[in-house]
């Protein structure tokens, strides 16, 4: 019976877990922005803004999705970020992140859009209300020939300062079905022989 559970636990999601390949995609590098307090930055710390900046906020008009700090888009103006992501080659991707409506702001001021690779995956937008609401958001993205995708958000709607808010962005590689299956084997087989070895 330990033998099948020590099986199990190595077949859960930790177990086959892929790495984020985001750097910074929980704007938690931005130490210098303490509780309480917010700051616009140009490119750096992973990502690359457009010329309004990104705006960093840690516990200021609402909270993070994960661990204290968040990032808003529309500083003085609708802004954007991007970074590129290496993989391999044509490699499927899933793509997640955190959204959340500035809270008090109309949806007409708190839409952010998505591209991948110079094409857009769609936007999203709401009416904001009394506190901090997150949308958890994934969608299925792939590399190109040379292993590169980009991955940019934009502010869009009204340019007043006010807008919307992301958090927790991860890409992460898809197993393919051949690899998945091959690791599911290979734990098999270090059981049956770990099974031989204690006999």
């Amino acid at each position: 019976m330990k033998k099948l559970l020590v099986i199990a636990a190595l077949l859960s999601a930790p177990a086959i877990a892929q790495a984020n390949l985001v750097v910074n995609g929980s704007f938690e590098d931005y130490t210098t922005v303490t509780p309480g307090h917010w700051s616009i930055f140009n490119s750096g710390y992973g990502w690359t803004t457009g010329a309004n900046g990104v705006e960093i906020r840690n516990a200021v008009a609402g909270t993070a999705a994960d661990g204290v700090r968040f990032a808003e888009l529309d500083t003085t103006g609708n802004g954007w970020i991007s970074q590129t992501i290496q993989t391999n080659a044509f490699q499927s991707l899933e793509l997640a992140f955190s959204y959340a409506p500035r809270a008090g702001v109309a949806a007409k001021s708190n839409g952010i859009q998505i591209f991948w690779n110079d094409q857009s995956l769609g936007s999203i937008t709401a009416n904001g209300g009394s506190g901090p609401s997150w949308l958890d958001l994934v969608y299925d993205v792939q590399a190109d020939s040379s292993g590169f995708g980009v991955l940019k958000f934009a502010a869009i709607g009204t340019s007043d300062g006010l807008g919307g808010s992301l958090d927790n962005i991860s890409v992460t590689a898809i197993p393919e079905p051949g690899s998945a299956a091959m690791l599911l084997a290979g734990l098999g087989i270090l059981a049956v022989t770990a099974r031989r070895r204690r006999a």
